[in-house]
């Protein structure tokens, strides 16, 4: 068992805080740039692909961004991905 690394999912609650922190201009919206950052982080191989698709996925509006409202969708499909912490 020795060396064996563990990979252990993101909570909801976790990948909330984490998208939350990315929203750099404080605006209260995730845009592409700040979800890619964001997707980057989580160690997307694809950061700009997962961003346009989380995007995709997410934003009821087709506004472009990730409100405070939308963030729940953002969440569930980051979940579906299965990242975990590193």
């Amino acid at each position: 068992m020795r060396g064996k690394k563990v990979e252990v999912p993101y909570t909801e609650l976790q990948l909330k805080g984490i998208f939350k922190s990315f929203d750099k201009d404080g605006d209260g919206y995730l845009s592409r740039k700040e979800l890619r950052n964001a997707f980057s982080s989580l160690g997307s191989s694809a950061p700009r692909w997962r961003a346009f698709r989380a995007l995709w996925h997410a934003d009821s509006n087709k506004d472009g961004r990730i409100s405070e409202a939308e963030l729940e969708n953002l969440v569930t499909y980051a979940l579906k991905h299965g990242y975990t912490i590193k």
